[in-house]
């Protein structure tokens, strides 16, 4: 080998420990907007319920919902324990509709008043003033629970995290979360990151709640991708899928009637986060 061609692998050798090193080099990542910025953001989220019994000649029942919520977030100010942001609804869709819920909720739309939200560095968030307890920001993003690593971490280190949500097919129900999270990639010379995440569900019973009864079950699977832009300290990106399943035992108590069947319920919940910061 020519000193020419040595000295070219050299290079080859130095460039892929240096690419090696920028892989591994660890990184924070917070969710921290600066301070006056104003972000918008557009929800979708869609939840598919299927009932199915296992009774010859039942048919499956399905019904899917479907909703759009545009928001304004304004970063307030910086405390301990997160952002202050004040944050608006500018518009609400619903599909199905009808005449009623329609108008309704164009009328809270536009009587929505502005709603305190604080957001630690880690991605919870919690509402902190007595609004509107039907406000439809309370109820999308209010009390989400943390999910980004509180240390820096490196492209293809994962963490686990654990939180509560509510079961929309069992109201007043909890379920138990276990995510696994992980950093899959930087890109835009770091600016940007690619997490994924996996996890498991299950019913919890909480403090003054209904126990699940004899032959009810609950479990389930979420997946989901965020991305992160690191200089706006925000997520502009967000989708998840949560896939519930639920069985539950017939109720019946009339003299003579037949036990039925269990019903298998299946709840989807597809959700879709876009934000960007207002020009």
């Amino acid at each position: 080998m020519g000193f020419s061609a040595r000295r070219r692998a050299v290079g080859v050798a130095w460039l892929a420990l240096f690419a090696q090193a920028a892989g591994a080099q660890a990184v924070l990542l917070q969710i921290r907007p600066r301070i006056g910025d104003t972000l918008r953001m557009h929800l979708s989220q869609t939840v598919e319920m299927t009932g199915t019994t296992r009774e010859r000649g039942d048919k499956p029942s399905t019904m899917t919902t479907s909703v759009e919520v545009f928001t304004r977030a304004i970063a307030q100010q910086w405390t301990s324990g997160g952002t202050l942001m004040q944050t608006i609804t500018d518009s609400v869709a619903m599909n199905p509709t009808t005449p009623g819920s329609l108008s309704a909720l164009r009328r809270r739309a536009m009587q929505a008043k502005p709603v305190w939200l604080r957001v630690s560095t880690d991605g919870a968030m919690e509402m902190v003033d007595d609004g509107d307890p039907h406000s439809e920001l309370r109820q999308l993003f209010g009390e989400m629970p943390a999910m980004l690593a509180r240390t820096p971490v490196s492209v293809g280190e994962s963490w686990t995290r654990e939180m509560q949500i509510p079961l929309s097919s069992e109201p007043g129900a909890m379920g138990s979360v276990r995510a696994t999270f992980r950093l899959d990639s930087l890109g835009r010379n770091g600016d940007i990151a690619y997490i994924s995440m996996r996890g498991s569900l299950s019913r919890i019973n909480t403090p003054g709640g209904l126990p699940a009864g004899p032959g009810y079950g609950t479990s389930g699977q979420l997946s989901g991708a965020i991305q992160i832009d690191r200089r706006l300290g925000w997520i502009t990106d967000s989708k998840s899928s949560i896939i519930v399943r639920s069985t539950i035992a017939s109720n019946s108590t009339r003299k003579g009637e037949p036990e039925r069947a269990p019903m298998e319920v299946r709840t989807k919940i597809t959700q879709w986060i876009r934000a960007m910061r207002a020009r």
